[in-house]
């Protein structure tokens, strides 16, 4: 037997973790059963931390309990397992370094350009430049850095680290990320270290209407390099005064949103001296997270389109940079515009995510006028936003450019110049965090299949340090958004470090009432989506994610950290429970749990034909009274977790009493007859009926189902339940026929479009990037092959086959090892074969009902089809 996959705090070999006592996992192989584990952690050859022999076949976050660590604690950790027959295995190790956790260890000064910005104006990129040299053996070297703004490093010419757009999307007001570099193989003798630094989200274009200038408008850098000699001796180099700067470098404009403005023929003089700034009052912390890297590389086709235009087709919709290679005269040009989709004649547009706003910086009242779709009421000029563009002026000869400080939501570019090219001199780039993919999902449909790959490439274009909601538009942290795909997110890929860090956002952004912005991180256009911040669904994240982290990863200290925040969300809904109105208050017994106080968005983007007035005043009491009751149940749930009795009694108090407000408001005759298909699967899908009115509504939704055709009628928040809904009333055949439609609206409508990744709204006229709709994708994995983590070390396995599939399969690369479950049809059998892996069981329930309990291994069985 021998571990695999050692991970610290969910990350491999972290470099500057800022976590004191860190929590290690991993996974088995070999052997059935792990009977003990051992973990011995050192620093330099000392052992700081010996288990001894621990009997038990736990295996993840388990915590270090050793020696108190310090900033710069390099710690290898050693791991021995032991198997069913008491036998030892082979050794394992891993490693992580803290960075530096105190104030006092930052001996640089955070720096900026030598000039006081002005109101609406833009400016390059900042260079700054330092030279050094070093005096003996280096035994290694570590840059640690971070910015307002977004930087870039180069040692001695060599791009430093892999990580874009660093330090990454938060509240700059809350917290700060800096990041570590390992740069030993970097330093020579004589060494010239250079930092560029852009606007990115400290001051550039962010929101729906790109307001620049949210945090402020001095951008700076904080940077220290550290080089440890073999005798011992540290030098440090940090940012100060005494660095050369100068913006006359080629970058002559970048913005995240609206692109990059090069001048090819330029380059840095480095003639002033950068300018020592005040730090700001936050304090630079680790992010323990994953880095955001490039990815895919992508070559286009060239299309001409019946206007004449030269559109490079990339293929697929990412979110990324662009990227070419040309042979050009001094001054001739290169201009991309870049766009996800092409009209209805077939020429190139921005026009699905495109709005208006002023060309000059604007304040509240104009804020208010583009909210309301009063653009054409603000005085002044007014500009396209986001403009996605990249217009680059060459040098003589060979131009090579890629993206830097800018990242586009795309599949399109609209190519102008005078130069003779080829469409194989561009390229495209995924750009996302790093995050493991951990499942895949395969049948016999091949849009079903292409719905998956779609909702990765969706999942790729917006998990970019934090989970948006598109690339292109907005580009915002909705928390509705986060919440609702937790779990098919953490199929695709490992999400762990990445959802941790988006939960320290949404802390960060909680109010003292104990609710949070709309969106998270802050992003600005505070009025919009502060207003709807309470929304339930959106609100709810501070819950939901969590407990649902809990349940997928098995992490009770998670909830302990962030306990205090969802408690206090808890009891913001208690706190604004009861009708609005006094006559309704008045005449519902149950009315201290209903819940309709604040602004709800309700279900959102249903289908056309189902949707509620926006502008309109819409009561929505049904909606905010089932999440009322869900998100108690689940705080009820939590707090029994963590011991705290008081807390679990007073939210079931309020989970049961929602429940029965609901059904008095909402149960009419002991049914809900409606074939708006959103009404009838919240009740259903939260928990709110119990007996024959639960048969009832289901039935009536299987009605509503069929009555439309099997299309989808579903908006937002009830979209991700639909399948599973039909499926735990025993109408698996509806599901089916539901998923393998093809007539708009559907999932597979899209796919038949021609659509590589989902669609905002089921007309196809918003963003063509947003993953939330993709959420369906948990049901082919937890329903369709029947996966589901079923508590720590244990998993259930009950594929449900139905539709026109002749087979399925899945593998999903779990906290505790990787499973895999796959069916298929051949005549009259139906073979079934499971892979469950090692110190872990599952219970498989069959597709004709069977039941059996199985260790670690490939399993396989066959059964007639009549009975399955």
């Amino acid at each position: 037997m021998r571990a695999v996959r050692l991970r610290t705090e969910y990350l491999d070999e972290p470099l500057g973790l800022g976590i004191v006592a860190p929590r290690f996992s991993w996974h088995v192989e070999g052997g059935t059963r792990q009977s003990a584990y051992r973990i011995v952690a050192t620093r330099a050859g000392e052992v700081l931390w010996d288990s001894g022999r621990v009997a038990s076949p736990r295996m993840t976050n388990i915590a270090y309990e050793g020696a108190r660590l310090t900033s710069r604690d390099r710690i290898e950790w050693t791991l021995t397992l032991w198997d069913e027959q008491d036998l030892a295995g082979q050794d394992a190790s891993s490693s992580f370094e803290l960075g530096l956790l105190e104030p006092g260890d930052w001996a640089g000064t955070w720096i900026a350009g030598d000039y006081t910005p002005k109101k609406n104006t833009r400016y390059p990129v900042d260079h700054f430049r330092t030279s050094f040299a070093t005096t003996a053996k280096v035994a290694h070297a570590r840059l640690y850095a971070t910015a307002r703004g977004v930087y870039q490093g180069h040692l001695n010419g060599h791009r430093i680290g892999a990580f874009e757009l660093a330090p990454g999307s938060t509240d700059y007001r809350s917290r700060i990320q800096y990041q570590t570099y390992d740069v030993t193989a970097l330093l020579g003798a004589q060494n010239t270290l250079d930092l560029q630094l852009a606007d990115g989200w400290f001051r550039g274009s962010l929101a729906a209407y790109g307001q620049t200038n949210v945090f402020g408008r001095q951008t700076s850098v904080l940077a220290q390099l550290e080089i440890t000699y073999a005798d011992g001796r540290r030098q440090t180099i940090g940012t100060d005064g005494s660095w050369s700067w100068s913006n006359d470098g080629p970058v002559r404009f970048t913005d995240l949103k609206d692109g990059e403005t090069i001048d090819a023929r330029r380059s840095p003089g480095y003639a002033e001296r950068a300018r020592v700034v005040p730090a700001p009052k936050v304090e630079p912390t680790a992010s323990d997270n994953v880095p955001v890297l490039a990815y895919e590389v992508l070559t286009p086709t060239l299309v001409t389109t019946a206007s004449g235009a030269r559109v490079l087709d990339f293929g697929q919709n990412i979110a990324g940079f662009v990227g070419f290679t040309v042979s050009a005269r001094d001054g001739q040009r290169i201009r991309l515009r870049m766009g996800e989709t092409l009209d209805e004649h077939g020429e190139f547009t921005q026009q699905n995510f495109q709005l208006r706003k002023p060309v000059r910086e604007f304040g509240r009242i104009s804020e208010v006028l583009l909210m309301t779709d009063n653009a054409d009421r603000i005085r002044g000029e007014l500009q396209p936003t986001p403009k996605q563009e990249v217009d680059y002026t060459c040098a003589e000869g060979v131009n090579e450019y890629r993206t830097a400080f800018a990242v586009f939501g795309f599949r399109y570019a609209l190519l102008e110049t005078e130069i003779d090219v080829d469409p194989a001199d561009f390229r495209a780039i995924a750009v996302y965090s790093a995050m493991e993919q951990t499942g895949t999902f395969e049948c016999s449909h091949p849009g079903i299949n292409q719905l998956v790959a779609n909702t990765r490439w969706s999942m790729k274009g917006n998990f970019l340090d934090v989970p948006t909601d598109c690339p292109t538009r907005e580009r915002l942290g909705w928390t509705g958004d986060a919440q609702i795909f937790f779990d098919t997110a953490a199929y695709l890929m490992d999400v762990a470090a990445f959802y941790r860090k988006w939960l320290r956002d949404l802390r960060d952004a909680q109010k003292k009432s104990g609710v949070a912005p709309a969106v998270v991180p802050y992003n600005g256009v505070a009025m919009m989506y502060d207003a709807t911040g309470g929304s339930v669904g959106w609100a709810d994240a501070l819950v939901l994610v969590p407990y649902r982290f809990w349940k997928r990863y098995g992490d009770a200290d998670l909830l302990r950290e962030f306990y205090p925040m969802m408690r206090a969300y808890g009891e913001y809904m208690i706190g604004r429970t009861g009708h609005k109105q006094r006559s309704a208050a008045a005449s519902n017994p149950y009315n201290r749990y209903v819940y309709e106080k604040g602004m709800h968005l309700g279900e959102w983007l249903e289908p056309e034909e189902f949707r509620d007035s926006v502008r309109g005043r819409v009561p929505r009491t049904e909606e905010a009274t089932a999440y009322l009751h869900y998100t108690m149940a689940h705080l009820a749930e939590i707090a029994e977790q963590l011991g705290d009795q008081a807390d679990a009694a007073r939210y079931t108090e309020y989970a049961d009493g929602a429940m029965q407000a609901y059904n008095h408001l909402f149960v009419a005759g002991g049914t809900i007859d409606t074939d708006r298909q959103a009404k009838l699967v919240r009740p259903l899908a939260l928990g709110l009926l119990d007996g024959e009115v639960k048969s009832r509504v289901a039935a009536r939704l299987v009605e509503a189902v069929e009555r439309r055709d099997y299309r989808v009628g579903t908006g937002f928040l009830s979209t991700p339940f639909v399948l599973p809904t039909l499926t735990e009333a025993g109408r698996a055949d509806v599901a089916y026929r539901m998923l393998e439609n093809t007539q708009s609206p559907s999932w597979l409508a899209e796919v038949e479009a021609g659509a590589t990744t989902i669609w905002e709204d089921w007309e196809g006229k918003e963003s063509h990037n947003h993953y939330s709709p993709g959420a369906v994708c948990q049901w082919l994995f937890d329903t369709v092959a029947g996966i589901r983590v079923n508590g720590e070390n244990r998993f259930t396995i009950a594929p449900t086959p139905g539709g026109s599939l002749s087979h399925a399969s899945a593998r999903y690369t779990s906290p505790y090892g990787t499973v895999a479950s796959e069916w298929r049809i051949t005549g009259e059998t139906l073979a079934v074969e499971v892979e469950v892996p090692a110190n872990t069981t599952a219970d498989v329930v069959l597709p004709d009902g069977s039941k059996r309990v199985v260790e670690a291994g490939a399993h396989s069985w066959e059964l007639p089809t009549v009975a399955a």
